[in-house]
């Protein structure tokens, strides 16, 4: 069965990169202390990266930014745990096609939105996440250094041997607030 999942994932991400280099959307960093409105997405299946994330959204709401975050679970139904709010969604297997890719109509307003950076806080290079990126609609579009994650990101952070999220998190603040 495993096999059968690779598989789906090597042609969803074939055709994610046909769609990509047809969808050119122009790019433009803005300085972080002009950034209104913030996108993140991030794995949801881990209760502690999901209490991380939300209080790195918290603290960057108390500087006045709006932050919209995407939940990604990968189970075939969201658990009862996982409650929508009014500025976080989340999107789980029953809302990907038969590729492993996001269909765009179920993921809810995440993809509408115009973001000024799109955050993608997490480690591993599960295709879903790496799609709704690709999709976005955002000016700018940052996450962690993953193999074929260029096509997704327009910068992307190498946290050397350091793996762990809180990390990947202050390297990503770290590089949009010193980007001028």
């Amino acid at each position: 069965m495993k096999w059968i999942e690779q598989l789906k994932n090597y042609i969803g991400r074939w055709q994610l990169a046909r769609e990509v280099k047809t969808k050119r959307i122009k790019r433009k960093l803005i300085p972080f202390s002009q950034v209104e409105h913030i996108g993140i997405v991030y794995n949801a299946a881990l209760k502690d990266d999901e209490l991380l994330v939300s209080k790195y959204a918290q603290a960057l709401r108390n500087e006045g930014k709006r932050v919209f975050m995407l939940g990604y679970v990968d189970l075939k139904q969201l658990p009862h745990t996982k409650k929508f709010m009014l500025n976080s969604e989340f999107f789980w297997r029953e809302k990907l096609n038969g590729i492993n890719l996001p269909i765009k109509g179920k993921i809810g307003q995440f993809l509408e939105l115009e973001f000024d950076v799109l955050m993608s806080i997490y480690r591993e290079p599960l295709l879903p996440m790496q799609a709704v990126a690709a999709y976005s609609n955002a000016k700018y579009r940052v996450g962690p250094h993953l193999e074929y994650g260029l096509d997704f990101f327009d910068l992307m952070v190498d946290t050397g041997t350091e793996k762990g999220l809180p990390f990947l998190i202050e390297q990503l603040d770290f590089y949009l607030r010193n980007i001028k």
